[in-house]
């Protein structure tokens, strides 16, 4: 199993200042593919439709990195700088 937290910071087109937090999850090997898992950890955090994420190939590493892109691409999100430490404590 490979885990990774995506913090998300910056100004919003308002002024307001935004920080968003999501955990990512992804467990079925290193290798081919698999699905990865999008937890929000902040209070109205933009979502992608469907809070899984399919990768055909790349296995865990693949799943993560495919899942904070999609996150960092939905609409509030843009824009903003982000933090990602994989197998966070």
């Amino acid at each position: 199993m490979m885990t990774a937290s995506i913090r998300l910071t910056g100004t919003l087109d308002n002024g307001a200042e935004v920080h968003r937090s999501y955990y990512l999850v992804a467990d079925f090997g290193q290798h081919g593919g698999g699905k990865s898992s999008i937890i929000p950890l902040s209070m109205g955090a933009p979502m992608p439709d469907d809070d899984h994420l399919a990768v055909e190939s790349g296995g865990e590493a693949a799943a993560l990195k495919a899942a904070a892109e999609a996150i960092k691409a939905l609409p509030g999100n843009q824009g903003l700088e982000a933090r990602v430490v994989i197998n966070p404590e």
